[in-house]
C-alpha cells in the first residue's frame, strides 16, 4: 500500500499539501507539517464547516478547525507517524464516504457522521493483523456477500444481512434464513470447527451451514486473489450504492479486526469450492437445549463427510448462468 504522505516534503513553515484526486468533488489534502507529521485536510467554504464542539476526539488524532473570509478548514493531524496505516484507513474511508456527494453542509455532516462512528471504532482497539484463520473467515463471508446475497437481493439488503462482526451466532440472517459461514483449507481432512453451540443452533425458521474450501494460491495463479484485492472490489461495487451501504460495510469491516494494510497481500488464496448443508433435524451438532446445567464454553468438531445427507440450498441460491 502506498504511503501518500511520502511523496509530500516536509515544509519549512505553515504545511505542504497533495490534493486527493481532482474527479473528487470536493478539496481534500493529504498535508505534512514543519515536524512531518501527517495531516488530512478538508478545505472548503466556511459556511459548509460544522462548528468544533460536534467533533469527537479522536485517540492519537489531534483535529482542529480554522475559519476565515477566505474559507474553512477541516485538519486532521496524525501524533504518531508510526499509526500511518491506521491513519490512512480513517481518511480513505473520508473520502469514500464523501465520494459522491457536492460540496455542501451535506458533506461536512458525513464527515463529522465518519469521524463519530471512527471514535467508537477505535475504542475497541486494533492489535496487528488478523491470523490467517480469521483472514479465511472474513474471505468466505465475503464471497458469499459478492457471490451469493448481493446478485439475489442487491447490495443494500446484503450489506444489512451480515451479522457476524456485531458478535451475532449466525454469519448472515437471510429474511427467515439464518446462515453460518466456515471454511476449511483444501489438503485437510474434509473438517469445519463450531465455536458455540448457538452457531449451528439458529432461532430462525431456517439455517445452512455454507462451507467454503481454501487454499494457498501463487502469484501466477490467476484464480488468486489477496483480502485487500476482495475488499478493493466490494468497495468498487459499492461507490455506486447508496451511502447507508457503503458507511455499514466499512464499519462491518473494521468490527471484524480489518483495516487495510499491505501485510495482507502477503496471502494469497483461491477459492476452490464451496458447499451448503440443510441444518436439519438429525445433522451433527451439539444444541444449546442438550447441555447439561454447568457446562460451557463448548467447541467442537464437524466431519463433513458425515453431513453428506445434508447437502442442499435456500430456495434463492441460484448457480451463475
Amino acid at each position: 500500500m502506498n504511503n501518500p504522505w511520502s511523496m509530500i516534503e516536509r515544509p519549512d513553515s505553515d504545511f505542504n499539501v497533495r490534493r486527493v484526486g481532482n474527479e473528487h468533488p470536493l478539496r481534500l489534502f493529504w498535508g505534512r507539517d514543519t515536524f512531518g507529521r501527517y495531516l488530512f485536510i478538508y478545505d472548503t467554504d466556511v459556511a459548509n464547516l460544522p462548528e468544533k464542539r460536534v467533533y469527537p476526539n479522536l485517540t492519537g488524532i489531534a483535529l482542529n478547525t480554522a475559519r476565515e473570509p477566505a474559507g474553512g478548514k477541516l485538519v486532521l493531524r496524525l501524533n504518531e507517524t508510526a499509526n500511518w496505516e491506521l491513519f490512512h484507513a480513517l481518511c480513505s474511508d473520508l473520502v469514500r464516504a464523501t465520494s459522491g456527494l457536492e460540496d455542501g453542509p451535506t458533506a461536512g455532516a458525513v464527515i463529522v457522521r465518519r469521524l463519530n462512528r471512527w471514535q467508537e471504532l477505535l475504542k475497541k482497539g486494533r492489535s496487528g493483523i488478523l491470523d490467517v484463520g480469521s483472514i479465511k473467515g472474513l474471505i468466505g463471508e465475503l464471497r458469499f456477500l459478492v457471490d451469493r446475497i448481493a446478485p439475489e437481493f442487491g447490495w443494500h439488503e446484503a450489506v444489512s444481512c451480515w451479522k457476524g462482526p456485531e458478535g451475532s451466532p449466525q454469519d448472515f440472517a437471510v429474511h427467515q434464513t439464518a446462515i453460518e459461514i466456515k471454511c476449511q483449507a483444501g489438503s485437510s481432512k474434509p473438517h469445519v470447527r463450531i465455536n458455540s453451540p448457538e452457531q449451528l443452533d439458529p432461532q430462525l425458521p431456517e439455517a445452512y451451514l455454507i462451507v467454503y474450501t481454501i487454499a494457498d494460491a501463487e502469484e501466477a495463479d490467476v484464480e488468486g486473489f489477496t483480502l485487500n484485492d476482495l475488499v478493493a472490489r466490494v468497495r468498487s461495487i459499492l461507490e455506486t450504492e447508496a451511502q447507508a451501504a457503503r458507511e455499514r460495510f466499512e464499519d462491518l469491516l473494521y468490527m471484524a479486526g480489518y483495516v487495510t494494510t499491505e501485510e495482507y497481500d502477503e496471502y494469497r488464496f483461491c477459492v476452490i469450492a464451496a458447499k451448503s448443508f440443510r441444518l436439519d433435524e438429525g445433522f451433527p451438532r451439539i444444541r444449546s437445549s442438550e447441555l447439561i446445567s454447568g457446562i460451557e464454553n463448548v467447541s467442537y468438531t464437524v466431519n463433513l463427510e458425515a453431513c453428506s445427507g445434508f447437502e442442499g440450498k435456500p430456495d434463492w441460491w441460484k448457480e451463475p448462468s
